[in-house]
């Protein structure tokens, strides 16, 4: 409740600047939910500090929450929050409690602004391990164990279900969709409470999840991320976050990309030249070879050849590709349908000259040069006025069109490149071949690996400048650097006060689940909040989604029965048979479960297909080595069972049958 109200009061406070709109009246707001009925009769203060919560819920409701095993994964801005507020409510501090937390993530100097465990000292230390350092400070008889491991399918091994089937409650802390349904399927998997929690600038949710009582986040799908079209990126942005994508990929390609592509051909240029010709069209493999071809004659050089590299750049990206692309679509050109093409959306760009004396063209010289110079190990130069005075002897060619093919939209099958490039890459790839022969012992180059937070490495530098450049290109308004580094770095707006709030609401529910047996799902509450408006909505969760037949299915074209009528995701199908035959797991599914089999899969893994005459002699092998056949991997050894699906029918009618999920065990 502390954690609720002081975020809320926090951001009444802020208010007062202007921004966001303050509470006019009272806000009333209770948690009478978690009183216990009958009342406690062990609620008399210890001289503890934890006599606050024992004077509501007891003293054996405290040791119940004190031996709680509890896994946190993420420990970022929430995940901070969550640790602050389990070592102050004592959760996992007793003799059998445990509180797990996991996070790959490094901390950055943008962090610190919300994740209140770590310090500019902390900076580059793993998130993890800070926060349950700094949480264990605060309650030295937390106990709790800091992990880098990503929650996922390649790491069942190290998260196996003896883990999963020791936990009291799951606590998600992440900032993704895909990380989040991981967590979700092994909860529904393992029928474990789950915490479910966000936020974005001022609003919060919280979703609980509750085995065979609510929902499951995975029933209910998030809306997928928006992604920008890639012909909008390439040739007609029309908005800022159209071009900090293209300078971001842009960035990506000729620092991090064409290095690595250096060092994939030195490590094998026969196979890279072998592999090249079956990638992308003749435009594309030329690129690339050229690329390659330059950096190897480069590597060696001063750096005034960085210098010139960047103005080329310049001259390639802001010029001549904006010539070309008003060459190929000039701005009389008419669709087929006699409409202007160049209206709506698509905006008529403009070509850049160069001018030295122009602070965009420079930072983007500036940012280009030093990062090509990093890329090959030349020394780096941050003298703006002498990396002028190179920049301004450049000489630059005139603008010659090419004939170009070039797609207009995401629909277009039009084949992008140069008519004559094809024959170009045949002749270039034996040129490549001799090179290769002659560099075998060359040493690797230095790929760039982004990063935000560091403001004098020139990453967020150049994509800026080349940002800004081409939103001139196309009319576009500019922005600022923090603007940029924003988008390309995708920070995710959070501040500390929705934090708090959404953690206290998170706080609460977690005390209800320690009594979960004899709670009622009236008393959980789901959450939907932004304190700017300001505006609360809670909710009871919703009742797990049924399965149930259907006279017409649309998609099966006919009829559905359903076995058992009305499951749920929860439910599941276990086969304890031991390793046994294909065959006989068939014919236990028709005996007992009363389906005919027709497919089965395991993941993407088809193990059997009964329309398919030649899976008839997978029926006598035993399960597990047919799926070490079909999959071509091994077993782990903690692996004691399959997660199986399988399409049926009805043996007496040959009506489709749906069943839950099954659990084979076959150890």
């Amino acid at each position: 409740m502390c954690a609720f109200l002081g975020g809320i009061v926090a951001q009444e406070v802020v208010k007062f600047t202007g921004k966001y709109t303050p509470l006019h009246q009272a806000l009333y707001f209770d948690m009478f939910e978690l009183v216990p009925s009958p009342l406690p009769a062990d609620w008399k203060p210890l001289g503890s500090r934890y006599d606050d919560q024992v004077a509501i819920l007891g003293k054996s409701f405290q040791d119940r929450l004190a031996n709680m095993k509890v896994f946190l994964v993420g420990a970022g801005a929430l995940g901070c929050e969550y640790l602050k507020c389990f070592a102050m409510m004592g959760v996992g501090c007793g003799s059998g409690g445990q509180v797990t937390v996991t996070d790959m993530d490094n901390i950055e100097i943008s962090n610190l602004n919300r994740q209140f465990l770590f310090r500019k000292s902390d900076v580059g230390q793993a998130k993890s391990h800070t926060a349950a350092r700094a949480a264990k400070a605060m309650n030295s008889e937390l106990k709790i164990t800091a992990m880098e491991v990503r929650v996922g399918g390649d790491t069942e091994d190290t998260f196996d279900d003896n883990f999963w089937i020791g936990l009291d409650a799951v606590v998600n802390a992440l900032d993704n969709i895909q990380a989040r349904n991981y967590v979700d399927s092994r909860c529904v998997w393992f029928a474990k409470p789950l915490l479910e929690s966000g936020t974005l600038g001022t609003k919060a949710n919280v979703q609980v999840v509750l085995p065979h009582l609510t929902q499951s986040y995975g029933d209910s799908q998030d809306p997928p991320e928006e992604s920008i079209p890639l012909c909008t990126l390439k040739h007609f942005p029309h908005a800022i976050e159209h071009t900090i994508e293209w300078a971001r990929d842009f960035f990506e390609q000729l620092f991090a990309d064409s290095p690595r592509e250096v060092n994939t051909f030195l490590s094998d240029p026969a196979a890279y030249l072998a592999k090249l010709p079956s990638e992308g069209t003749g435009t594309s493999q030329l690129q690339k070879m050229n690329g390659i071809r330059r950096m190897l004659d480069q590597r060696t050089g001063p750096f005034d050849m960085c210098v010139k590299f960047g103005v080329l750049e310049f001259q390639d990206k802001f010029h001549d590709s904006i010539a070309q692309l008003l060459h190929t679509f000039p701005l009389d050109h008419r669709t087929s349908e006699g409409t202007n093409f160049w209206s709506g959306p698509k905006r008529a760009p403009t070509p850049i000259k160069f001018d030295v004396t122009d602070v965009v063209h420079l930072d983007f010289v500036m940012g280009a040069a030093n990062l090509y110079a990093a890329n090959l190990g030349i020394p780096q130069c941050r003298d703006r006025d002498a990396v002028a005075r190179m920049a301004a002897g450049v000489p630059l060619a005139p603008f010659t069109p090419k004939e170009l093919s070039i797609k207009v939209d995401d629909k277009d099958t039009t084949k992008e490149g140069c008519v004559d490039d094809d024959e170009k890459a045949r002749a270039l790839i034996k040129e490549m071949a001799a090179l290769g022969a002659s560099l075998a012992a060359a040493k690797p180059l230095d790929a760039a690996e982004f990063e935000k937070d560091d403001d004098s490495n020139f990453h967020i530098s150049f994509i800026a400048a080349g940002a800004n450049l081409r939103a001139r290109n196309y009319k576009i308004t500019e922005v600022d650097f923090l603007k940029v580094k924003m988008t390309a770095g995708k920070i995710i707006p959070a501040i500390a006060t929705t934090t708090a709030m959404v953690t206290g609401l998170v706080g609460c529910e977690l005390l209800k689940v320690v009594d979960l047996s004899t709670r009622k799902v009236e008393d959980f509450k789901n959450a939907f909040v932004n304190l700017a408006l300001p505006l609360w909505l809670l909710s009871e969760p919703m009742p797990p989604m049924k399965t149930v037949s259907k006279d017409w299915d649309p998609i099966i074209q006919g009829p559905v029965r359903v076995k058992p009528e009305g499951f749920t995701s929860w439910h599941k199908v276990e086969v304890n048979k031991g390793d046994i035959t294909l065959k006989e797991f068939i014919d236990y599914l028709q005996d007992d479960v009363g389906v005919e089999v027709m497919i089965m899969s395991a993941g993407n893994a088809c193990l059997y297909n009964a329309y398919l005459p030649a899976h008839k002699k997978r029926l006598a092998e035993r399960v597990s080595k047919l799926w070490e056949d079909v999959t071509k991997q091994k077993l782990s050894p903690k692996k004691t069972y399959l997660t199986i699906e399988v399409s049926a029918s009805d043996p007496d009618d040959g009506v489709d049958i749906m069943i839950p999920t099954i659990k084979f065990q076959f150890r």
